[in-house]
C-alpha cells in the first residue's frame, strides 16, 4: 500500500510540474498553482448552493483554513516573494499586537484588531495609521490570511498598520461587517491618547498621528476600504487617501465582464452571487440600491460627499468584477475623488506581491503601495 502511495504522489507531482512547465510561460507559478488549486482541488461552491447554512459555513470556513496555510511561515517563502516574507519572519520583522474593541452595536461582541508597525517604532514616532481588510467576499477569509501583506505594508510605508477581523455571512450578514469596521477604526483614530488602544499596546509604546490615515483592501477588502472610507466621512473624518484594488462595487452583476468571466478561478460569478445572497439575505432591492451597500450610489449628504478622500483604483482586465470597478472609478473622477487608476491584464486577485511574477500584474500592489505612501507622508500634496 504505501508503495502504491508513493507511486500515486510521484505521478501527480510529474503532471503538476508538466502543466506547470508547459503553462506557466511567465514563470508565475503561484497564481498558476493558485488556478490549479481553486479549479481542480478545492470543491466547487456548487456543492453548498443549497445546502443548510451550517454545511456552507463549513465550507466557508474550509476556504479560509486553506488561504491561510498557503500564507503560512512554511508556505510564505515558497508561493510569494522573500520581500514579503522579510517583514513578517526576517530579522527586522514588524512588531504585532492583537487587541479587541468593544462593539457599540452589539454589547456581546468584541471585535478582534491585528495591529502591526516597524521594529523601529517608538513613543517619539509618528506614524501614520493605515485601516487594511482583508478579502474573501464577505463570506470568508481572516486577518491571519492576509497579516503577511499587512506586514509587508507597515515595513514599506512606515505606519502602524491595524488589520480589523470584521464579522463574516452567512452567519452575520449585512451590516455586521461595516458596524465592526466603523466601530473599530473610530477607536482606532481616536485622538486621546489614554483611550487610543494601539499607543500602549506595542512595548515601549509607539507614537501615532491619528489625523493621517488610509484604509486599503483587496476585492471584499477594497469593498470595506471604501465603505469605511464613506462612515468615516459621514462621522466627519476624511482619510488622508483611501485604495481599493479589484473592489467588490455592486450587488447583481449583469455586466459585461461579469458574464465573459464567470468562470474565473479566483473568484467566479457563482461565487460572487452566492456571496451576495448571504450578505444581503432576502433583499427586496432596497439594500442594493443603498449608499452603504453600493459604491456606485452616493451618500445623501452634501457634508459627506465633500469629505470623502482622494481615492486610488485598480481594476483587472480578466476578472467578473472589471466592468462595475470602472463604473465606480469613473464616477470617483467625475466627482473629483479619484487621484489615481490603473488597469492590469491579468486574473482577479494578480497583482499581490509575488503572486503574478514575471506576469501583466507584477508590482500593481506596490505601485498601489507608492500612491498610498506619498500622501501618508504628504498629506496636504495628496489633493486633487
Amino acid at each position: 500500500m504505501k508503495s502504491v502511495s508513493t507511486t500515486s504522489l510521484a505521478i501527480i507531482g510529474v503532471l503538476v510540474a508538466l502543466i506547470m512547465r508547459n503553462w506557466d510561460t511567465k514563470e508565475s507559478f503561484a497564481i498558476n498553482f493558485s488556478a490549479l488549486q481553486f479549479t481542480y482541488l478545492v470543491p466547487s461552491i456548487n456543492v453548498v448552493l443549497n445546502r443548510p447554512q451550517r454545511d456552507q459555513i463549513a465550507y466557508l470556513q474550509f476556504l479560509s483554513s486553506t488561504s491561510t496555510f498557503i500564507s503560512s511561515k512554511i508556505l510564505l517563502p515558497f508561493f510569494w516573494d522573500d520581500a514579503l516574507y522579510q517583514p513578517s519572519h526576517g530579522p527586522n520583522a514588524t512588531r504585532v499586537v492583537e487587541l479587541t474593541i468593544p462593539s457599540t452595536f452589539d454589547p456581546d461582541w468584541s471585535i478582534p484588531v491585528t495591529c502591526t508597525c516597524p521594529k523601529s517604532a517608538s513613543l517619539d514616532s509618528n506614524l501614520p495609521i493605515v485601516l487594511y481588510f482583508h478579502a474573501g467576499g464577505m463570506i470568508f477569509g481572516s486577518v491571519a490570511q492576509e497579516l503577511f501583506l499587512a506586514r509587508y505594508t507597515a515595513h514599506k510605508a512606515s505606519a502602524v498598520v491595524c488589520s480589523i477581523e470584521y464579522r463574516l455571512a452567512p452567519l452575520h450578514p449585512y451590516p455586521a461587517a461595516l458596524n465592526d469596521a466603523i466601530d473599530a477604526s473610530l477607536a482606532l483614530l481616536d485622538n486621546d491618547e489614554e483611550k487610543n488602544p494601539i499607543i500602549k499596546a506595542f512595548i515601549g509604546g509607539v507614537g501615532i498621528n491619528t489625523s493621517n490615515f488610509a484604509t486599503i483592501g483587496i476585492s471584499a477588502g477594497g469593498f470595506m476600504s471604501a465603505h469605511t472610507s464613506r462612515l468615516l466621512a459621514h462621522h466627519g473624518k476624511t482619510a488622508t487617501i483611501q485604495v481599493s484594488l479589484v473592489p467588490m462595487a455592486k450587488p447583481n452583476g449583469g455586466t459585461n465582464s461579469m458574464i465573459k468571466y464567470w468562470n474565473n478561478p479566483f473568484w467566479s460569478g457563482t461565487q460572487n452571487s452566492f456571496a451576495w445572497s448571504v450578505y444581503l439575505p432576502g433583499d427586496d432591492g432596497t439594500l442594493t440600491n443603498d449608499w452603504r451597500v453600493s459604491l456606485l450610489v452616493d451618500p445623501p449628504e452634501q457634508e459627506t460627499l465633500d469629505k470623502l478622500p482622494p481615492v486610488y483604483i485598480q481594476i483587472n482586465t480578466k476578472d467578473v468584477l472589471r466592468d462595475e470597478g470602472e463604473m465606480y472609478a469613473q464616477r470617483l473622477k467625475a466627482a473629483g475623488k479619484l487621484i489615481g487608476f490603473a488597469e492590469y491584464d491579468t486574473y482577479h486577485v494578480g497583482g499581490v506581491p509575488g503572486l503574478d511574477r514575471g506576469g501583466p500584474g507584477e508590482g500593481s500592489y506596490d505601485r498601489a503601495l507608492s500612491v498610498l505612501m506619498d500622501c501618508l507622508n504628504n498629506p496636504s500634496n495628496c489633493k486633487m
